[in-house]
C-alpha cells in the first residue's frame, strides 16, 4: 500500500521534474579538439531519418567540474576528454551536439531520465548502478587509486581502518565503497580538485578516485603535497556515456561511432588532457613477470635505494632537504607497476654508494652511469637516459684546441671514472682533479682548481643555468659515446635487476622522454657547421620527405598545424596573463609609492605647523627678555611662558618617540606597585590650575580604600593626562567627571574600569571613525590644538597594558571615554621608619666634574650646580677629563654620553677600572644624553654610570641625582662690615678686594681638591698655611680655625681627611659669601 502509494507520488511529480531542471540549466558550446580519420558511419536510411527528425543529440554537464573530462573554464564552451568523443560521435553520426550544464550532478541525472538530454558524459559504475540507465562502449579506463600525502605511506592491502577517506559524491557506489573499506570514515566532497586537496590541508587521510581525474589534480597544483600511493585491489571499471534504458536505438549508434574510434586516436585523445603522464598510470601490468620475480617481489616489498644528493637533475635535494630528480619520478612510476616501494638513502659520494650496493648493505643505486670497470660489483640494469658527455669551462677562458683540446690542462672528473684510463692513454701525462659528485666538477672549474670539467651535459647544463650561469659554458662536446644513466644492484640480486628491466621496457620510449625532459634546462652546444646546420638539414629532408608522401600524410600534416596553434594561442594568452599581472603589480607598487609620498609628506606638514608653533613663542619671548635684560629689566612672565612653550614642544617630541617605539614593537612597559588611587589625586592636582582658568569644574569619584595594583605609573599617568587635557581643551563650560572602579576578578586579578567625562563640544560620528589615526584632528575652530597623537598613544598604550580603550560622543553635548585594563595586585610596601629617612639638610658643597662637548650645555650645567651650591670644574673633551679626575678629587662627574675622541661611556669604563686598580672610593657618574631610549640608559648603566638623565634637564632633576650631604657647611666667619671698615666704606675698593677674594678662594679650594682625599703632609701643609693668611687678613675666624686645627694634624702625624673635609667646608661657604656679596653690591649699583 506505503510502496504503490509511492509511486504515485513519483508519477504525479514527473511532469513537473523538467521544466524545474531545465530552468536551472544553462547552454554551452561544444568545443571538441579531435578530428576523426575515418569518414561517417554509413547508416540505414531508417537511422538517418530517425536522426534527422531529431535535429541534433543534447549532452549532460553539470557542476563542478570533473577535469580532465569535463571543462567549463570559459563563459561559454564545454570541453574535455568527453567533449572530443562527443564531437566524434556528433561527427560520425552527422548531427550537432548541444551541451547543457546543469547546477548539480544530481540535476543532471533527473535531467537525463526525464529526457531533456540524450547522454551523460564521465559516466561509470555509479551510473550503472542506477537501473534505469544504460552505459554505452567505454571510451576511458577507470582504475581507482589512492592518494596519501608525500609524507604517508599506505599498504595495498590497508583497508584504511580509522582514516578519513575522501571521494567524489559521484564516482562510486557508497555500499561498494564501504564493501573495501569497512572501517574508514568516508567523506564526500564535489569535487576531486576538492577532495584531493582535503588531504594535501590535512582534512582528510586519504582520497579515492578514478587515475585521470585525480593526476590531473594533481599535477595542477599538489605535486609537493600529496602523490599516488597504489591502485586498489578492485575490478577495473570504464567511462562511457549514460543513456535511458527505452533509448536503445539511440545506444546502438552511440556504440557503432564509438567503435569506428582508432586506438592512435583514442591515445592522442588522452595524452593531449593528461600530457602524457596518465597513460603511464593506466598500463600498470607487467605480464612479461616471471613467477618466481613475482614471488620475489611479495617477500621484498621494501626496496632500499641510494641516490646521489648533487646530481642535479637525476637526483637531488631541494631547497627544503626533498629528494627530487628524474629517477624519483621513475622510480614511483616503477612502483605503481609493480607494487615495490623504494626506501631512499642519501649520499652525496659514487664510491660509497657503489660500496655499499656491493657489499649488499642497500639494495641498488636509482641513478649511476654505466662503466666496465665496476661490471664485478654491480648488475646494471638498461638506461633510462642517455647523455652527451661535455667539457666545461670558465666563460673568460681561452677557446679549446680542436685536435687535442685537454692537452696541458687541468681535467676534473668524478672518482672512479670510466674515462681516465682512456685520456690517460691519449693524453699521456694528464693532470687529473679527482672530485666525489658533479656539483664538485663545476665549483672546481669554476673555484680555479681545474681548467676544464668532464660530465654529462645534462648535469652540466641544470648547474649551469642554476648556479653558474655568469661564470661557466660548455665548450664542446667529448667523443662519441655518450654518457648512460641506469639503475644498479648488488651482485646477488639478479631478480631485482630482471623485474627493473622489464618495468623499463614497458613504458613508452616516447613517454619516458618526456618524463626526463621535464628536467632539462638547456640543449648541448655546436661547436662545427654540421651541428649548427644539422637541424635545419633534418627539416628540409624531412619536408621532401612529406611532398613525397603526398596526400597520404595531409590530415597528419593538418593536425600537426592545428596543435601548434593551440599551443601557441595557449602560450599566448600565458605571456598577455603574465603582462596584465606585471602592470598590475606596476600599477601597485606606484600606488604604494604616491600614498607613502602623501604621508611623509603630511608628516612633514604637521610636525613643521606643531614645532613652529611652540619655536615662535620660545625664540620670541626669549628675544624679549634679552632685549629687556640690556636695559637692566627681568620680564618673568615671558621667561614662564617661553618655559611653558619649551615643554609642550617636548612633550610633541616625546609624543612622535612614543608613536616610534609603539609601531616598531619597542615600547616596554615597566610595571610597579602603586596606589592607583594616589596616581590619579596627583595626576587631578596638576589639571587643577588649567580647569579653574577656564571655570570649570573638575569632579572625581574614587574608591574609600587604596587601591594596590603592579602597574607602569608613568605610562598610566600619561594616559590619563592625555584624556584630561582633551577634555579640558574642548571644554568651555560645565565640567569634568572623573570615576574609578576596582572590581576583583579572582584572587590575584582586578579590573580596573576608568572614565572621564566632559560637557564639551562633542564630536561628530565622522570624525570619530579617524580620531585614533596619527596626526588626525576634528573640524572645527579647535582643530589645529595639538597634533593629533594623544589619542592614538593613550589607545595604544592601553592595549599594550592589556586593556582598551572606548569613546562615545554626542556632537554638542559631550564626550565619555571609557578604559579598561586588568591589572594584577600588588602589596603595599612596607613603611620605613622616620628614624631612617634621610634629612636633606643643606646640601654641603660638592666638587663636580661636568663634560660636554658643546659649550651652551657646560654653561648650563655650571649655572645649574652653581645656584645649587656646588663647586664645578668644566671639560669639553672627554680625555681632557679624565686627566682632571686623575690630579683632582671630586665628589660628582657629570658626563655628555656622546663626544668625540672619548665618549661618556668610555670615560666611565676608563674611571671604574683606575678605581679598581689602585683600590679608590667610587664616585658617582652621571650620564646626560639626548636619546630619551630605555636601551641608552641601560648602556649608560653597564659602562659604570651611576644615573642617566635625559636632555632638557631642569633643576629638581638634577638636584636628585646629587648625593645628599652628611652635614651642614661650616661657617667662614666671614663679615662684610668689617671688610668695609677696613676700606673706609669705600665700593670701588671693596668690589676689587671682593673679586680678588673670590678668585683666591675658589683657587685655594682647587688646589685643597687637586690633592686628593688623602694627601701627603708635605704637599698638604703650604697650601693650608697659604689659606691660613689670608684668613688672618680678612678676619675670617672659621676658616682660620679650620687651618689651624689642620696643620696641628699635620705636625702630629694624625689623620687628616676629616679636618680637610672641614676646611674644605669652611672655605667653600667664605667663597659663596664673597661671591653673594659682590652680587649685592653689583645691584645696588
Amino acid at each position: 500500500m506505503i510502496k504503490g502509494t509511492l509511486l504515485c507520488l513519483l508519477l504525479a511529480m514527473l511532469p513537473a521534474l523538467p521544466a524545474h531542471s531545465e530552468a536551472h540549466s544553462e547552454s554551452r558550446h561544444l568545443l571538441a579538439r579531435a578530428l576523426s580519420a575515418a569518414p561517417p558511419l554509413t547508416l540505414a536510411a531508417s537511422d538517418r531519418q530517425w536522426l534527422a527528425s531529431r535535429g541534433r543529440l543534447v549532452l549532460g554537464s553539470s557542476r563542478p567540474d570533473y577535469p580532465p573530462f569535463d571543462i567549463n573554464n570559459s563563459q561559454s564552451d564545454y570541453e574535455g576528454l568527453s567533449a572530443d568523443y562527443a564531437g566524434l560521435i556528433g561527427e560520425q553520426l552527422g548531427v550537432p551536439v548541444e551541451v547543457r550544464r546543469y547546477p548539480s550532478r544530481e540535476l543532471a541525472l533527473e535531467a537525463l531520465r526525464a529526457s531533456e538530454i540524450d547522454l551523460l558524459g564521465s559516466s561509470n559504475a555509479f551510473e550503472a548502478n542506477d537501473a534505469q540507465l544504460a552505459l554505452s562502449l567505454p571510451y576511458a579506463d577507470d582504475l581507482p587509486v589512492i592518494v596519501s600525502r608525500k609524507d604517508q605511506a599506505l599498504r595495498d592491502g590497508d583497508d584504511l581502518a580509522g582514516l578519513r577517506l575522501a571521494m567524489v559524491d559521484h564516482y562510486l557506489p557508497i555500499q561498494a565503497v564501504r564493501r573495501l573499506y569497512p572501517h574508514a570514515q568516508l567523506d564526500l566532497y564535489r569535487s576531486t580538485l576538492a577532495g584531493v586537496a582535503a588531504v594535501a590541508l590535512g582534512q582528510a587521510d586519504a582520497y579515492l578516485g578514478d587515475a585521470i581525474s585525480t593526476d590531473y589534480a594533481i599535477a595542477k597544483g599538489f605535486q609537493e603535497a600529496v602523490k599516488v600511493d597504489h591502485f586498489v585491489k578492485a575490478p577495473a571499471s570504464s567511462f562511457a556515456f549514460a543513456l535511458t534504458q527505452d533509448n536503445q536505438r539511440l545506444l546502438q549508434l552511440v556504440d557503432l561511432a564509438l567503435g569506428r574510434i582508432a586506438d592512435s586516436e583514442r591515445l592522442n585523445i588522452l595524452r593531449r588532457w593528461t600530457g602524457g603522464s596518465t597513460s603511464l598510470l593506466l598500463d600498470r601490468r607487467l605480464d612479461a613477470l616471471t613467477q618466481e620475480e613475482r614471488d620475489w617481489i611479495v617477500q621484498h616489498r621494501q626496496v632500499s635505494v641510494m641516490i646521489n644528493t648533487t646530481l642535479a637533475p637525476l637526483s637531488f635535494t631541494d631547497a627544503q632537504q626533498q629528494p627530487r630528480g628524474i629517477a624519483l619520478n621513475l622510480l614511483e612510476r616503477i612502483g605503481l607497476r609493480t607494487g615495490l616501494r623504494f626506501k631512499l638513502v642519501e649520499s652525496d659520494s659514487f664510491e660509497n654508494m657503489v660500496e655499499q650496493v656491493a657489499q649488499g648493505k642497500v639494495d641498488m643505486i636509482g641513478a649511476i652511469g654505466y662503466g666496465e670497470h665496476r661490471a664485478q660489483r654491480l648488475r646494471y640494469t638498461r638506461p633510462y637516459m642517455i647523455s652527451p658527455r661535455v667539457l666545461v669551462t670558465r666563460r673568460d677562458a681561452a677557446p679549446l684546441e680542436p685536435e687535442q683540446p685537454l692537452k696541458g690542462l687541468r681535467v676534473a672528473l668524478l672518482r672512479g671514472s670510466p674515462l681516465r684510463e682512456g685520456l690517460e692513454r691519449q693524453y699521456g701525462e694528464l693532470r687529473i682533479v679527482e672530485v666525489e659528485n658533479p656539483l664538485q666538477l663545476m665549483e672546481a672549474v669554476a673555484n680555479g682548481n681545474a681548467d676544464v670539467a668532464l660530465g654529462s651535459h645534462i648535469n652540466a647544463s641544470y648547474f649551469i643555468n642554476q648556479v653558474f650561469k655568469d661564470r661557466l659554458h660548455i665548450a664542446g662536446l667529448h667523443g662519441d659515446e655518450p654518457a648512460l644513466a641506469t639503475f644498479a644492484v648488488g651482485p646477488a640480486q639478479p631478480q631485482l635487476q630482471a623485474i627493473l628491466d622489464k618495468a623499463l621496457l614497458s613504458i613508452p620510449p616516447d613517454e619516458l622522454e618526456q618524463l626526463v625532459n621535464q628536467w632539462r634546462t638547456n640543449t648541448a652546444v655546436s661547436d662545427s657547421p654540421w651541428r649548427n646546420y644539422r637541424t635545419l638539414a633534418l627539416q628540409v629532408l624531412v619536408l621532401a620527405a612529406l611532398l613525397l608522401a603526398g596526400v597520404a600524410f595531409w590530415n597528419s600534416y593538418l593536425r600537426k598545424l592545428i596543435h601548434q596553434r593551440s599551443e601557441a594561442q595557449r602560450a599566448l594568452q600565458e605571456q598577455l596573463a603574465l603582462s596584465r599581472g606585471l602592470l598590475e603589480q606596476l600599477r601597485q607598487a606606484k600606488d604604494d609609492a604616491e600614498q607613502a609620498s602623501r604621508a611623509k609628506s603630511t608628516f612633514l606638514a604637521v610636525m613643521s605647523h606643531e614645532i613652529r608653533t611652540p619655536m615662535n613663542a620660545v625664540i620670541g619671548l626669549l628675544e624679549m627678555a634679552l632685549e629687556d635684560s640690556r636695559h637692566g629689566h627681568s620680564d618673568s612672565q615671558a621667561l614662564e611662558a617661553a618655559h611653558g612653550s619649551a615643554i609642550g614642544l617636548l612633550d610633541l617630541i616625546g609624543d612622535v618617540l612614543d608613536i616610534s617605539r609603539i609601531e616598531s614593537g619597542h615600547m616596554t612597559l615597566q610595571p610597579v606597585a602603586c596606589d592607583l588611587l594616589e596616581l590619579i589625586r596627583a595626576t587631578l592636582r596638576v589639571f587643577e590650575g588649567s580647569a579653574r582658568l577656564k571655570g570649570l569644574a573638575l569632579d572625581a569619584l574614587l574608591p574609600a580604600s587604596p587601591a594596590w595594583l603592579l602597574v607602569d605609573p608613568l605610562r598610566f599617568k600619561q594616559v590619563l593626562s592625555n584624556l584630561l587635557s582633551n577634555a579640558i581643551k574642548f571644554t568651555d563650560q560645565g565640567g569634568i567627571d572623573v570615576s574609578l572602579a576596582v572590581v576583583p576578578i579572582d584572587a590575584d586579578l582586578l579590573e580596573v574600569r576608568l572614565q572621564i567625562k566632559d560637557s564639551g563640544v562633542g564630536i561628530s560620528s565622522s570624525d570619530q571613525a579617524r580620531l585614533f589615526t596619527s596626526f588626525s584632528q576634528v573640524d572645527g575652530r579647535q582643530a589645529r590644538q595639538g597634533a593629533g597623537l594623544g589619542l592614538v598613544i593613550s589607545r595604544e598604550l592601553c592595549e599594550l597594558m592589556g586593556g582598551e580603550l572606548h569613546l562615545n560622543s554626542i556632537e554638542g553635548l559631550g564626550t565619555q571615554v571609557e578604559v579598561h585594563l586588568r591589572l594584577p595586585g600588588a602589596e603595599p610596601p612596607a613603611t620605613e621608619p622616620a628614624g631612617k629617612a634621610l634629612i636633606e639638610a643643606g646640601a654641603g658643597p660638592l666638587q663636580v666634574l661636568v663634560v660636554d662637548d658643546y659649550p651652551a650645555n657646560l654653561l648650563l650645567l655650571d649655572k645649574q650646580l652653581r645656584s645649587l651650591g656646588h663647586q664645578v670644574i668644566l671639560a669639553d673633551q672627554g680625555k681632557a677629563a679624565l686627566s682632571l679626575w686623575l690630579d683632582g678629587h671630586f665628589d660628582v662627574v657629570i658626563t655628555d654620553c656622546s663626544m668625540p675622541v672619548m665618549d661618556g661611556h668610555e670615560l666611565a669604563r676608563q674611571i671604574r677600572a683606575r678605581e679598581h686598580d689602585e683600590n679608590l672610593p667610587a664616585v658617582r657618574i652621571i650620564g646626560v644624553t639626548a636619546n630619551a631610549q630605555a636601551e641608552e640608559r641601560q648602556r649608560c648603566l653597564d659602562s659604570g654610570m651611576d644615573e642617566c638623565l635625559f636632555k632638557p634637564i631642569g633643576l629638581q632633576a638634577l638636584k636628585a641625582c646629587l648625593p645628599l650631604a652628611a652635614e651642614t657647611p661650616r661657617a667662614s666667619g666671614f663679615d662684610l662690615a668689617q671688610l668695609r671698615h677696613l676700606t673706609q666704606d669705600d665700593d670701588r675698593l671693596v668690589r676689587r678686594l671682593l673679586e680678588q677674594l673670590a678668585q683666591s678662594s675658589a683657587e685655594d679650594l682647587q688646589a685643597l681638591h687637586a690633592l686628593g682625599a688623602n694627601p701627603a703632609a708635605d704637599a698638604l701643609a703650604p697650601v693650608v698655611h697659604r689659606v691660613k693668611g689670608g684668613a688672618r687678613m680678612l678676619k675670617v675666624r672659621g676658616v682660620r680655625q679650620d687651618c689651624e686645627a689642620l696643620e696641628q694634624a699635620i705636625a702630629q702625624g694624625q689623620p687628616v681627611e676629616q679636618r680637610l673635609a672641614q676646611l674644605r667646608s669652611s672655605l667653600y661657604t667664605l667663597e659663596h659669601e664673597l661671591r653673594q656679596s659682590l652680587s649685592a653690591i653689583e645691584g645696588s649699583n
